[in-house]
């Protein structure tokens, strides 16, 4: 058909009937060869064709009776000479149908076999067989299918936080609503009506391609705004609008397909094992939920969830988010244990999309409102604010074994980008909602004023960078003032930078820029001295005791041991009753024995029950607790610090410290923080030890290289 001029108001619908129409007219007068049928799969067999669509294709014929090479380009070639792209293939039934059990996602594109001439017959027994097949291939290798999909939209992104919008593949695109109907041919879900949404996908991508005048799915803002004039739009910011809306519909109804093919697929008993994970919190087959007395009056259930499936990795059950949302809310001063399942949910920031989706995230953090689906205003942005903010929260994340407080790493990334559109500089907007959050969450005034500082300092080191010599002094100046020559306050906003960068889109961070702003770092730090961590203070007045800090929901143990390896036994305790320790400090005293106080946090059980020292003295004293679970292999890094300090930094788990503590010689000192769900151990030793060897051998035990 003639490619109409850009200038003019096109007609989708007409466009794809007409496409159609042009290719069925030729089709039409194609010979098949005898006992043979053509079938269509693809955009044809849909009728969602373009101008520019290809002609996907399917020869079927009897077993026994193949079609010899000169038939099958009899009918080829007339497609290929009327400009056609065309991908074919020649099968039997039985063919078409093996195809779905040896490759899920062939499979699937097959899935729309359509009748277009020869004998009719085939291809229905064909596509009977397929079906057949699929229901059982698709239960056999359902990881495999969702692993392909999971694939697909890492590459194309989210299309309702994408400035450039993949229409086909991204997440609730047009590939998600065939995904659903293949869930939906498996007997695994039901589809919802998502017409009007697929309707506005398609006729995006119908425009797209006319307007380009070529085959093509990623929506520039070029094109944008023709096609938004084009389908009645008052600009393309509206149409970009209802396509978030359309593709977060599309989203949302995958992920309720997919939670329910899971749940049929698994063939879970009616004797499902529930294992505790929170006070309140279960897993459940797999699945995080909610105990059957769970209190919906307690403010902070509902960030322990989040933290439940953020340490898991396991998802939360159909449900659970709407249940939650009867939740009261949390009081001005978050409390300490909520404020450490706050962190342990930015270690994971695909949580913050899942809460958000469920309208729970505003809650916690209201400003996010003001960014949510918002598009920047710089060009070289790929994602909108709050998709950008969550990328580089997870970038920060995948660092934070490598900081020195990844706490403050990850709140600052959170609201680095948070205070665009008020009018004023967003770094500076963002600096002032971050310190009333930090103030919420309860950190003291030197923490409040670092990651205020990180967020309205996020952009200067790339300014630097690109505006001066980063080997002058001048420039070194700079950002030591910035920073307020803190030492801490550098090296995370070396990291934030770089995650930002990474985060904006492709090219933003580059060679150059990356040594200007490490060497901008290198020298600053340079310039300061680095604090050497010094000997805490321990009290322990007898041999084991349990105190409760009933506001902030903790328990303090303390205890004191002949030798440094008894340390086990409190630890072994701590563990077998599921509790976690969120801090800790250890002394060796002038006769060789040794003192240390826990703070922990127990996540079975009530701290009324938990707080009942007789109990826990009981337990220890019986020597039934002497062993340390195993721990999983994580991501660590031990090095040496100033002053002949060992350091091991490590993800967060339970008995993380007893198995720290079992690969060290005898310690002068010890303590222990757990900063943004990462533990960080530091110690002083006894004696001269092998360097290298210690660190090999602590490495060796938390992450297993």
């Amino acid at each position: 058909m003639a490619k109409t001029l850009s200038s003019e108001i096109l007609d989708p619908h007409a466009i794809r009937a007409e496409a159609y129409t042009s290719a069925r007219l030729l089709i039409d007068g194609l010979v098949i060869p005898p006992n043979a049928a053509l079938a269509a799969t693809g955009s044809l067999a849909r009728r969602e064709m373009t101008s520019y669509s290809d002609l996907d294709m399917v020869l079927i014929h009897a077993p026994g009776e193949p079609v010899d090479d000169e038939a099958a380009s009899a009918l080829w070639y007339p497609i290929w000479d009327a400009k056609y792209h065309l991908d074919y293939a020649i099968r039997t039934p039985d063919e078409c149908a093996a195809i779905a059990e040896t490759d899920v996602a062939a499979a699937l594109s097959q899935l729309d076999l359509t009748f277009l001439a020869g004998n009719k017959q085939l291809v229905d027994e064909a596509r009977a067989k397929l079906y057949a097949t699929w229901r059982v291939s698709l239960q056999k290798n359902f990881d495999k299918f969702i692993d392909s999909s999971i694939e697909r939209w890492r590459r194309a992104g989210q299309i309702a936080s994408m400035t450039r919008p993949e229409i086909k593949n991204g997440r609730g695109g047009l590939r998600d609503v065939q995904l659903l109907l293949a869930l939906a041919l498996g007997n695994l879900c039901d589809v919802p009506d998502l017409s009007v949404q697929r309707d506005l996908l398609l006729d995006v991508r119908v425009l797209l391609h006319e307007h380009s005048r070529r085959h093509r799915d990623v929506l520039e803002p070029e094109f944008a705004a023709e096609i938004a004039d084009d389908l009645g739009f008052k600009d393309r910011y509206e149409l970009s609008a209802d396509l978030a809306e359309a593709a977060t519909t599309i989203s949302n109804a995958v992920e309720r397909g997919l939670s329910t093919a899971r749940g049929l697929v698994s063939r879970r008993s009616l004797h499902r094992v529930r294992k505790p994970l929170d006070v309140d919190v279960l897993d459940e087959g797999g699945y995080i939920t909610l105990a059957r007395n769970a209190n919906l009056e307690d403010p902070g259930l509902v960030l322990r969830v989040a933290a439940a499936t953020a340490r898991t990795g396991n998802p939360v059950k159909s449900g659970v988010w709407q249940r939650l949302q009867a939740v009261p809310n949390l009081p001005p001063r978050w409390p300490r244990a909520t404020v450490d399942d706050f962190f342990t949910v930015l270690t994971r920031p695909q949580v913050i999309i899942e809460m958000d989706r469920h309208q729970l995230w505003e809650r916690y953090v209201p400003e996010w409102n003001h960014i949510r689906g918002v598009l920047p205003r710089e060009r070289n942005h790929s994602h909108t604010i709050d998709y950008h903010s969550v990328e580089t929260v997870a970038r920060c994340s995948d660092v934070r074994t490598t900081v020195g407080r990844p706490d403050l790493l990850l709140l600052g990334a959170l609201f680095h980008d948070i205070g665009k559109g008020y009018g004023r500089p967003h770094e500076q907007v963002g600096a002032e909602m971050v310190a009333r959050m930090a103030q919420k969450m309860g950190l003291n005034l030197p923490d409040r004023m670092r990651v205020q500082t990180l967020v309205a300092e996020h952009t200067t080191l790339s300014k630097l960078a690109a505006r001066m010599d980063p080997y002058s002094d001048e420039a070194r100046n700079a950002v030591l003032d910035a920073v307020q020559y803190d030492p801490l306050t550098l090296s995370l906003l070396t990291v934030l930078t770089e995650a930002d960068s990474k985060s904006t889109g492709p090219g933003v961070w580059n060679h150059r820029k990356a040594a200007a702003v490490h060497e901008l770092s290198k020298r600053g730090l340079n310039m300061l001295d680095t604090l050497v961590p010094t000997r805490p203070q321990v009290y322990a007045p007898a041999d084991i005791g349990l105190q409760t800090d009933w506001e902030d929901k903790y328990l303090t143990i303390s205890w004191r041991g002949s030798y440094q390896r008894e340390v086990v036994r409190p630890l072994a305790v701590v563990a077998a009753l599921g509790w976690i320790v969120t801090s800790a400090a250890m002394v060796r005293e002038d006769d060789g024995s040794y003192a240390a106080e826990f703070t922990v946090r127990a996540l079975h059980e009530r701290i009324e029950r938990a707080a009942d020292e007789a109990r826990f003295i009981q337990a220890y004293k019986s020597g039934v607790y002497s062993v340390l679970p195993p721990i999983e292999k994580m991501p660590s890094t031990a090095n040496w610090q100033v002053g002949g300090v060992f350091e091991v930094r490590t993800v967060d788990q339970r008995a993380g410290l007893g198995h720290v503590i079992g690969k060290l010689p005898d310690v002068k000192w010890l303590t222990m923080t757990s900063p943004g769900a990462t533990m960080v151990v530091q110690a002083a030793m006894m004696e001269t030890v092998s360097r290298a060897a210690l660190v090999r051998n602590v490495t060796e035990a938390l992450s297993g290289g």
